[in-house]
């Protein structure tokens, strides 16, 4: 199975969908760096902070320590303001580790890009299981994320929906 590091946002919006088992069904196993699950949990009546916590006993995703691995490509990742301490610990991990990471974050996905780490979002993966068939319609996950103020732009969702056959009208879907 492929590892893959996971970044907050997408984390917080699969958990709190309750489709933490479908991204690790999609993503293969998920690495979470220390920094970005203390983001998630820090506050664990927040909605989906219970399930990440849950995720992580039940050993369906992995916590490991990312000082070192943001030492390491802090040279590389420190100097971007926009960027996250979380984004920052996602990076340098998938960096080091050589894998992808999942990340919504434009900023970060495009730090990502420069640094040639595969870069898989949260809308590819909803895609990918649609086509897969492991669930019958994105549209409906992506209003509850954008109701929970999940930013997704509105050409970003129209393309999204598109692509699954689900825009208004359309009867690919």
């Amino acid at each position: 199975m492929r590892l893959i590091v996971t970044d907050a946002g997408p984390l917080i919006a699969f958990a709190r969908s309750g489709l933490l088992e479908l991204l690790q069904q999609m993503a293969g196993d998920l690495l979470v760096p220390a920094t970005v699950y203390s983001e998630c949990t820090r506050e664990a009546l927040k909605p989906g902070a219970k399930a990440v916590i849950e995720a992580r006993r039940a050993k369906r995703l992995k916590v490991r320590n990312d000082a070192e691995t943001t030492a390491k490509f802090a040279g590389k990742l420190a100097n971007l303001p926009s960027l996250g301490a979380g984004e920052i610990a996602a990076l340098a991990m998938a960096l080091d580790l050589e894998c992808p990471v999942l990340m919504d974050e434009r900023l970060g996905r495009n730090v990502a890009r420069l640094h040639k780490i595969q870069v898989i979002g949260s809308a590819g993966v909803l895609l990918a299981a649609k086509e897969r068939r492991l669930i019958a319609e994105i549209a409906p996950i992506l209003a509850a994320w954008r109701n929970w103020g999940y930013f997704l732009s509105p050409s970003l969702l129209a393309a999204i929906l598109q692509r699954a056959g689900e825009l208004p009208g359309d009867r690919s879907s």
